[in-house]
């Protein structure tokens, strides 16, 4: 069996060679994304590797159709790049991976505290030898109430490490669990809006909850509120986010995904123009920490979607159960 993977950072790279021997496969490493320039790489291979940045649409799903291609594996949890419509109907089976839920409940605590207590906006004054006080009073966790949106894994692994820190949790989900009514209160979507001091996206990205965040939405929420987003970008509204940071409704927010990021993130642009320019504006502001989709990296996360990924395609192309399959 042979697989192509592209997009491969280094931090993958070293582990592609040994999962794959134990796997007995062959893979061929990429840098490069697969997009129409590098679709014709996939020719004579039995499955392909992407990460998100990926472009699988229609076309290309058709061209790697054309060529033979059986599998197809993304090597993140999100699979929104994807057209899982066309892949079903070019024969293409699609699989997600699955990683440690703590990397991302990890890092949504550090931007709820770095927000919280202005860490950002210190180290900033810092550079400049500035050591005074105004400005930066935060506030302390057990004080506030935190809105969980999405109560998957991700989204309980918050809850429970929120639990030590004393404060008020309500979340809300399409489906809750018995088992999370010693973690969280579960509320209804204005509810949590309404009465949160911070609220947190954890959900994938789906037609039914695009803009979930919108400017209606964002009217209804306590002012000062701050948000977290580790999740997907087009869940919020980007512009709506900016005017109600602008108009004070919004005190803070802490964004790991953003709009239309796949020619952004995970790039140097040191030395070239960003054309996001709502990305600028929301970088632009001191209450505002952008990261660049970087929640999920950690040593055992890169691990984990390498065999997680390659291991998928072995049990699709060879017509075996698959647990990560998507359609």
């Amino acid at each position: 069996m042979k697989v192509i993977a592209f997009g491969v950072r280094e931090d993958e790279e070293c582990f592609m060679d040994p999962v794959a021997k134990k796997l007995n496969i062959d893979v061929e490493i990429h840098t490069e994304h697969l997009n129409m320039e590098t679709v014709h790489w996939a020719k004579g291979f039995d499955a392909v590797s992407i990460v998100g940045v990926c472009q699988a649409d229609r076309n290309i799903l058709k061209i790697l159709s054309g060529y033979g291609i059986k599998a197809l594996s993304t090597r993140t949890i999100g699979y929104d790049q994807i057209d899982l419509k066309a892949a079903s109907e070019y024969g293409i089976k699609v699989a997600n991976v699955s990683y440690s839920p703590d990397c991302v409940a990890d890092f949504t605590i550090l931007l709820m505290l770095a927000l919280t207590r202005r860490f950002a906006h210190m180290l900033e004054r810092s550079r400049c030898m500035d050591y005074s006080l105004h400005g930066i009073q935060g506030k302390e966790m057990h004080n506030l109430t935190v809105g969980i949106i999405g109560l998957g894994r991700i989204g309980s692994c918050v809850a429970r490490d929120l639990k030590g820190f004393g404060c008020k949790i309500q979340a809300y989900t399409d489906y809750p669990r018995e088992d999370q009514k010693d973690l969280v209160k579960f509320v209804d979507f204005d509810t949590l809006i309404k009465t949160s001091d911070i609220i947190t996206l954890h959900m994938p990205l789906t037609d039914q909850n695009r803009y979930m965040i919108n400017a209606d939405v964002i009217k209804k929420m306590k002012p000062g509120v701050l948000i977290i987003n580790t999740s997907r970008g087009e869940i919020i509204d980007t512009n709506a986010l900016i005017e109600g940071i602008e108009n004070g409704i919004i005190g803070g927010a802490g964004i790991d995904s953003f709009e239309n990021e796949q020619e952004v993130i995970h790039i140097d642009h040191n030395y070239n123009v960003i054309k996001n320019r709502d990305l600028l504006i929301l970088k632009a502001y001191p209450n505002v920490i952008v990261t660049p989709h970087a929640a999920f990296y950690t040593d055992q996360v890169s691990y984990d979607m390498v065999h997680c990924s390659l291991e998928s395609l072995k049990h699709l192309v060879n017509n075996q159960e698959c647990r990560y399959q998507l359609n």
